[in-house]
């Protein structure tokens, strides 16, 4: 008897599991259908992004093009969530040094904590990676740069969102990555 109730309760809570995973799927179906894919072409870049993200503005001079999610951009049009592709001229010895001297540059600051760095290959093309964490009066941020050198010039995809969404919205940069376009 102990051993009926005890497999009919785990039938039951695989049966749950199973409706409520039917649920969330369908639940995400549903917010998805919305969404089309936009492309954006500036500066010798084009990529592509999803609808519920849109053309904003960017705090750095580098900046070629930035988007950012559309219910997180301010008053001065500059988003919470986004995403900045920005080029520069390599200046000094060679690409790897020039990047890291960046980041070298930021670690003197105490509102600045690198994560990791390394080498990343995306879509045949070498180049470096950067996680970072900073800290701006009380929004503490995660950033995801990835850059890579063409024609003499340094670019960088950078991803930067609060902590708390940084995951769930890293998707549409790793999409943005596997899609863009320099010419």
């Amino acid at each position: 008897m102990k051993n009926n109730v005890i497999k009919g309760s785990i039938v039951i809570l695989i049966l749950l599991l199973f409706l409520i995973s039917v649920a969330a799927v369908s639940s995400a179906d549903e917010e998805n259908k919305d969404v089309t894919i936009m492309t954006l072409s500036k500066g010798g870049i084009t990529i592509q992004y999803p609808s519920d993200w849109g053309n904003s503005q960017s705090t750095s001079n580098y900046s070629v093009m930035a988007i950012s999610k559309i219910d997180s951009v301010d008053a001065l049009g500059v988003g919470q969530i986004n995403i900045n592709i920005e080029k520069k001229p390599i200046e000094g010895d060679d690409f790897e040094t020039f990047v890291n001297s960046s980041y070298d540059k930021m670690q003197r600051d105490t509102s600045f904590k690198l994560v990791s760095s390394g080498g990343v290959s995306i879509d045949g093309k070498e180049g470096l990676e950067y996680v970072y964490t900073s800290t701006k009066g009380t929004t503490e941020k995660e950033h995801k740069a990835i850059w890579f050198e063409k024609g003499g010039q340094a670019y960088a995809i950078m991803y930067s969102a609060p902590i708390s969404d940084f995951e769930k919205n890293l998707y549409v940069f790793d999409f943005l990555l596997s899609n863009i376009q320099i010419n």
